[in-house]
């Protein structure tokens, strides 16, 4: 093949992927840590049959807040500074009475695939490893929202006017994917829209100052179903 040719093809390939925003995006996350208690989290995981929270600011005291199901359960941590190199971070986590064999207990995420990279709306966090084990964590990096309950994990994906949604149950089993929802933003939150064969799929995430959230099934003005969120993030264009 000439090189012009493979000039064209690479041309057409890149013209048929979504752009990333050239300002980039700005991410948060938050968990809920207490009844209706939510903080801002660094780190956050939706794993198969368990949803892990890290809350503290930066290296020094910490909470781990797990979720098997609905039941909650917490553990203070002292964080450790970040360890970089060669495209990964590990933040080592130290539990008092608990030890592990090197590298010890962490959280892993990634220095390349992160949101100061205006190619990425989230930064991924691949694994935690604690007391109770280690723990992959699920990622989207276009997602605009990833979310948990205890019964399920929730993506959105919205770009160019079209606003996605998937559900996933929590051993992973694909739940419903439904395209053509709506967002609006009031009083701080964000709410996304979906209707399909009579039923309206309804999730609101909060934003800065606002944090909180829900995701909720109606028909005939009737909610059939609510379900708290448990820990979140959403991802915003710059």
């Amino acid at each position: 093949m000439s090189l012009n040719r493979v000039r064209l093809a690479a041309g057409l390939l890149l013209a048929s992927l979504p752009l990333a925003s050239a300002a980039g995006f700005t991410e948060a996350s938050f968990a809920q840590v207490g009844a209706d208690v939510w903080k801002p989290v660094r780190f956050w995981c939706d794993a198969p049959g368990r949803v892990l929270a890290l809350s503290g600011t930066g290296a020094g005291a910490g909470t781990l807040t797990q979720w098997v199901g609905a039941a909650r359960s917490q553990v203070a941590v002292t964080v450790g500074a970040d360890n970089a190199g060669a495209g990964q971070v590990y933040t080592p986590l130290t539990f008092a009475g608990s030890s592990a064999p090197a590298p010890g207990f962490f959280v892993h995420s990634s220095n390349v695939e992160t949101v100061q990279d205006p190619a990425y709306r989230l930064t991924h966090v691949s694994e935690f490893r604690v007391p109770a084990g280690s723990f992959a964590c699920r990622y989207v990096p276009q997602a605009a929202v990833l979310a948990a309950t205890a019964r399920h994990s929730v993506i959105v994906w919205d770009s160019g006017g079209k606003v996605t949604y998937a559900s996933r149950n929590r051993d992973g089993m694909p739940g419903v994917t439904i395209t053509g929802g709506t967002r609006t933003t009031r009083d701080g939150r964000a709410e996304y829209r979906w209707n399909r064969g009579g039923y309206g799929y309804v999730l609101t995430v909060g934003l800065a100052g606002h944090a909180g959230g829900e995701l909720r099934v109606e028909r005939a003005g009737r909610t059939l179903s609510r379900e708290a969120l448990l820990a979140y993030s959403v991802s915003t264009p710059r």
